[in-house]
């Protein structure tokens, strides 16, 4: 059985390193701009939400700009990790819609598997949030 200190460096590492990948996804969709917030946000029409494709699509960027850095420094953590579960549920279900191979989906169904686990867990004990429940 792993020590305590061992799953709370494990923890650490994939919370940091998951924020990493979404902070990077989001920033570069951030900048992109309109063409390319339109484009990820028409992904909503697969649930039946055709209006204001570019407001989604900017809503989708924040969630991955904004979640990912509140995942890298474990700062409301749960909260960041839902907004980015219902992200990369559209992410699975325009996958399933244009792709419906495992291959092409298996990338974002493992992030929405991960934003499940930190919905869940929570930040760990290497985080922010545990250092203002210390307090």
């Amino acid at each position: 059985m792993q020590n305590t200190k061992q799953q709370a460096t494990a923890f650490l590492i994939l919370r940091i390193g998951i924020g990493i990948i979404f902070t990077v996804l989001g920033i570069q969709k951030l900048l992109g701009g309109n063409e390319v917030w339109t484009g990820v946000g028409s992904a909503m029409g697969f649930v039946g939400i055709k209006f204001s494709p570019a407001f989604w699509g900017l809503m989708a960027t924040l969630a991955e700009l904004v979640g990912g850095i509140l995942l890298i420094i474990g700062l409301f953590t749960r909260y960041a990790a839902i907004a980015l579960l219902f992200t990369m549920i559209i992410a699975v279900i325009l996958k399933i819609a244009i792709d419906g191979t495992f291959a092409g989906v298996s990338a974002p169904l493992t992030m929405l598997l991960i934003m499940i686990f930190f919905a869940i867990y929570g930040s760990g004990t290497n985080s922010v949030d545990a250092a203002r429940a210390r307090k």
